[in-house]
This record gives C-alpha cells, sequence and structure tokens, in this order.
C-alpha cells in the first residue's frame, strides 16, 4: 500500500489516517470512536494519547493491519513531550526516498493533515500551509528546502529510544480493531443524543421551542377545522447561492481590487455580502498617507469627514441557487460541529431573531414551515475561507457574509451565513 513503509525487523509504519476530533471526554472517549467508527466504516483504530481527545481511524480493506504502527501519532507525541509545541508542520524523510507530512494546529491533527507522498508534492503542501497566515511553533523540514526557521529531523528520531536503540515495545502507536459491542453502541449513542439536545436547546431555547411547535400544531389544527388547504412556506435557500459559489465569488471580488495598500492607507476590512451583490473595503489613513494618492489609485474611494477613513465598494457577481432537500436538524448541526473541530474551529449554531410585527397583526395561520433557519458564524478563522466552507457545505448551507480583517499583516476571516433543516 502507498501509505506504508518499513523499519527495521519488519516494523511497518503507516500514513494516511483519517483523524477525528472527539467531543466527549476521557470517560466517553472509548464508546464515541466505537460509534464513530461504524458511522464511517472504518474498523481499526490509534488513539492520540497527548494533547487533544483525537483518534486516527483506518480501514483494512485499504490495506491497513492490525499491528501497523501510526507514524503521525509518533510524531506527534515525541514533539509535545519534547517541547510542549502543539503548532507544527514536519516534512521527515523516510527509508524508500519518500516522505511523512504531518501537520497539527492547536493540538489537533487536521483533515489531510496525515500522508506520504514524493518530495514534491510535501514541498508544495507546507509552503501552501505556511502561506496562510497562521503562526507555526516549529517546523521541520529538510534544511535543503529553504523554509523560514525550520530543523532538518531524520524520523528515526521520533522513535522513543531504550540503551540507545529503537524502542519499539509500546502499544499507544499501534492500530487496533474496533469491535463495538451491543451494549457500548447503545452507550456509545448518549454522547451524540446530549451533544445534539445541548445544540438545540443552547441555541434555540428549550422554551422557545415548546411555544414553537405549540403553535404550529394551532396553526395546522385551525386549518383543519376551517376545511381550507394548508399552505407551506416558500423556501428561500432555494433564491440564495451556494455556499462555494458564493465564497468564490467573493475571492474574485477580492482579486478585482487594484490594491489593498494604497499609498500609506492601511485595510481595516473587507465585506463582502455575496447576495447583496456587494464587497466593501475600509482603510484607515497612515501617518503619510494622503487622500490624493489614494483617489488616484481608487478614484472611486468615499473620504470620511475628518479624513482620516475611506471605502470602496466593489461589485460582486453571483448566481447558481437552487432549491434541495434539507436534513434533520440534529444530525446537521452536529456533523457542522465535528468538521468545525477537525479545522480547529469553533462554530457558533443559533435561532436568528424573529422578525418584527406591526401591533395588532394576526399571525397567518395558513402558512407552515415545514424547516428551521439556524443562523452559524465562524470568527478569527486562519483558513481561508473556501477551505472552511468546503469542509462545512451541505445540503441548505448558505453564506451570508464573508470579512476579511488585518492585524499586524495577518488575517483573519469572519464568515457568517444560514443553515436550513429539517425540524
Amino acid at each position: 500500500m502507498d501509505n506504508s513503509f518499513e523499519l527495521e525487523r519488519g516494523r511497518i509504519f503507516v500514513g494516511g489516517l483519517h483523524w477525528q476530533a472527539l467531543s466527549g471526554g476521557p470517560s466517553e472517549a472509548k464508546n464515541e470512536a466505537q460509534q464513530l467508527a461504524k458511522q464511517l466504516s472504518f474498523d481499526l483504530a490509534v488513539s492520540r494519547t497527548t494533547g487533544a481527545q483525537q483518534i486516527g481511524f483506518a480501514s483494512t480493506a485499504d490495506g491497513y493491519k492490525p499491528g501497523m504502527l501510526s507514524a503521525a501519532a509518533v510524531v506527534s507525541k515525541t514533539i509535545e513531550v519534547e517541547s510542549g509545541e502543539r503548532d507544527f508542520l514536519c516534512a521527515t524523510e523516510l527509508p524508500d526516498g519518500r516522505f511523512l507530512y504531518v501537520a497539527q494546529a492547536d493540538g489537533v491533527i487536521p483533515p489531510e493533515g496525515d500522508f506520504i507522498a514524493s518530495a514534491e508534492t510535501v514541498r508544495s503542501r507546507m509552503l501552501e500551509d505556511m502561506s496562510i497566515g497562521k503562526s507555526w511553533n516549529m517546523v521541520i523540514a529538510p534544511m535543503m528546502w529553504g523554509m523560514a526557521d525550520s530543523v532538518e529531523r531524520d524520523f528515526e528520531d521520533f522513535i522513543p529510544r531504550k540503551g540507545g536503540k529503537l524502542d519499539f515495545k509500546h502499544n499507544w502507536w499501534s492500530l487496533k480493531p474496533v469491535k463495538p459491542s451491543i451494549s457500548s453502541l447503545a452507550k456509545a449513542a448518549l454522547p451524540f443524543v446530549v451533544i445534539g439536545l445541548l445544540i438545540a436547546l443552547g441555541t434555540i431555547g428549550y422554551k422557545h421551542w415548546q411555544q414553537e411547535q405549540a403553535a404550529k400544531a394551532a396553526a395546522l389544527l385551525a386549518a383543519m377545522q376551517s376545511n381550507e388547504p394548508i399552505k407551506e412556506m416558500p423556501h428561500p435557500w432555494k433564491d440564495k447561492p451556494r455556499a462555494q459559489i458564493a465564497v468564490a465569488a467573493c475571492a474574485t471580488g477580492f482579486d478585482g481590487i487594484a490594491t489593498l495598500w494604497p499609498g500609506n492607507w492601511k485595510p481595516e476590512t473587507v465585506m463582502c455580502s455575496p447576495a447583496g451583490g456587494s464587497m466593501t473595503v475600509t482603510w484607515k489613513r497612515g501617518e503619510y498617507g494622503w487622500i490624493k494618492h489614494l483617489l488616484e489609485i481608487e478614484p472611486k474611494a468615499n473620504v470620511s469627514g475628518d479624513g482620516s477613513m475611506a471605502t470602496l465598494v466593489v461589485p460582486v457577481s453571483v448566481s447558481g441557487a437552487e432549491d434541495e432537500a434539507l436534513v434533520e436538524e440534529r444530525a446537521r448541526a452536529l456533523q457542522l460541529q465535528m468538521v468545525a473541530q477537525q479545522y480547529g474551529l469553533t462554530i457558533n449554531l443559533a435561532a436568528p431573531p424573529a422578525p418584527p410585527t406591526m401591533p395588532g397583526a394576526q399571525p397567518n395561520n395558513q402558512m407552515v414551515p415545514k424547516w428551521r433557519e439556524l443562523a452559524w458564524a465562524i470568527k478569527g478563522s486562519a483558513l481561508p475561507p473556501e477551505n472552511v466552507v468546503a469542509g462545512l457545505d451541505g445540503a441548505g448551507f448558505r453564506v451570508g457574509s464573508v470579512t476579511a480583517r488585518f492585524s499586524d499583516g495577518l488575517i483573519k476571516w469572519d464568515l457568517e451565513g444560514s443553515q436550513y433543516v429539517l425540524p
């Protein structure tokens, strides 16, 4: 198999595991891992023994076997034990000339953060990760690659030693079969039920949810008693572009800006509203920032009354709206939280505020929604929006705004939107 290599005395190390962050505590980790293995069709696993609660999955159908050793688990544990570093990039050459690549952010190995490939492929991936604006506390790479502040290290240097020899008498790095019993599966479902319930209760509020369900039932009963047809409320997501299309349109608008640093004017924010068809750039005047210089580069910029701030509105063109079948709320909310954890992000889910009503207005009992809207938000992401949205995308997932915030030469991204689900 392509993701394996052999060390002395037939020790087989592997890369390319599917790393999954666990949401429960240590006591629930085993049951949660068993449930995930069943859902994702994996039958082998290795657990991280330091740092974040994570488990790496593999499948015998892909050529993995019990007893094979996880190279990423070795690298991660050795670095954290030796230096305490939780943020690192590691590219180390293997005996067969290929390279192992392990990336870890905030103690979590992200998706595609563990693989074995050629030197060219690994170096290209490392350069891509170093360009996202995140501060990596440690970079391990061949000196000839010229990576800034990097150190070179052989893979064998990560393996524990005893008496000067490599010590393989450990089992924490070995792939083991996942064999859930009937009772353990029942217990394993509990953390997921609790998480889903917490999401529902924490973001919507139990009392509000009860009132909402009662109102729907009353509307349905009233319509049945009056023999009037029940109308379903229009689907708002069918008129909004798909999430990845919307973010791609923002990226195109971002690239269309002449420059973000027009003559000593410093960018503050760039906010893209794809549904609104516009992108707004905000600058703050630097010490030698002159309005004349700004307008020579961006003649359509608007300057504030005191001359300290300026804005520019750029049109954004986006299409690709469509209707689609929705997913049940608890399953979709849990999926979003799990993906966000894999990326080292926090996603907030909440029911949006109810629209204002005129005094004395009567509710339309004949319009019964068969869906629910959740507002989602991610703040301060160092990852490019297109990467984040690609991971989160799904049925009823829509992007409302993408905002870049500039500080000390770094870009942080805020993303907001709506997730439509079945109640």
